[in-house]
């Protein structure tokens, strides 16, 4: 058989547009272009679980890898969501809220430990939100309760303690644990584990990169995100700036990012392994790199020499 000229069994077209062919080869990165490709055989449009499935990736990976194809500008960014609209809960009547709360003690335990971890007496509005994260969304109360903890610690930590906590905030982060199938309190904590683990990395890769004095943004903390998810600690993306910086002359994140998606792309995530993959071979190396001369090539070289010093 001619192996040089074997053909696909069904031959089929999807067309790439030259424009986002060149994105994808420029990036070199093999995540991208597979999700690529899976996408445009689904008619353009990204269903997450589907995609896992099929590259065999996580979820997560796989909204990482979407990230970065939109980082690209080949795919379009997911729309924000406004507070509440996740989900639309119904608007309860305050007389039912207060009923249900002196008949279920699992709801009359929750706004109590609610108002305890507020500091504060939770007005009616207040209560009709809490009791439509309990009843409508159907989150555990012992779920709620590390809810609006979670909600709470961080609020404070951004912006103080004197600061108030509106109850909108607590019922958007509901919507996202609700989006996250976040239904009991060991997935709860799991969470909130790796966000916490999530945090302390970026702080320190933030920190190695030699920004302080101010909060990063939250485009920043996107490319920070996707960076530490790709497997790169805070030394190996210290060296990403420090490089950046020598080429650009200033911390550029998009110019950095693709100095990351390569070494991702090349499997070097930290820094000795960079430094031996990725460093261009120097003039001595290029030359032992060829086999060494036999004693015959020796001799050929030796009589043209001989030669050329006759003429």
């Amino acid at each position: 058989m001619d192996e040089t000229r074997r053909k696909l069994n069904t031959p089929a077209l999807l067309a790439v547009p030259v424009r986002d062919a060149r994105l994808l080869l420029d990036a070199a990165d093999g995540d991208c272009a597979l999700l690529y490709l899976h996408i445009l055989e689904n008619g353009g449009v990204l269903d997450t679980a589907l995609a896992a499935q099929t590259l065999r990736l996580s979820e997560r990976a796989v909204q990482g890898v979407a990230g970065r194809l939109e980082r690209l500008g080949l795919l379009a960014p997911a729309e924000e969501r406004p507070a509440g609209a996740a989900r639309e809960l119904p608007e309860y009547q305050a007389a039912d809220v207060v009923r249900r709360s002196q008949s279920d003690p699992g709801f009359q335990a929750l706004v109590e430990e609610t108002q305890r971890i507020l500091g504060r007496v939770l007005t009616s509005t207040d209560l009709k939100k809490l009791f439509g994260i309990y009843d409508d969304l159907a989150l555990p109360a012992d779920v709620i309760m590390l809810l609006v903890h979670h909600c709470k610690e961080d609020h404070d930590e951004r912006y103080g303690a004197d600061r108030h906590l509106g109850f909108a905030a607590i019922e958007k982060e509901a919507c996202v644990w609700f989006d996250k199938e976040l239904v009991t309190y060991e997935q709860a904590e799991e969470y909130l584990a790796r966000l916490r683990e999530r945090k302390t990395l970026a702080a320190e890769v933030q920190r190695a990169m030699g920004i302080r004095g101010r909060e990063l943004s939250a485009t920043e903390r996107r490319y920070v995100t996707s960076w530490i998810e790709m497997g790169f600690g805070p030394e190996a993306l210290a060296l990403a700036a420090d490089r950046t910086v020598t080429n650009t002359g200033q911390l550029k994140w998009r110019y950095m990012d693709s100095i990351v998606r390569s070494w991702h792309s090349k499997g070097l995530h930290t820094v000795d392994e960079i430094e031996q993959g990725d460093r261009k071979p120097s003039s001595a190396t290029r030359q032992t790199a060829g086999s060494a001369p036999d004693a015959r090539e020796l001799e050929r070289m030796k009589k043209l020499r001989e030669k050329l010093r006759s003429q």
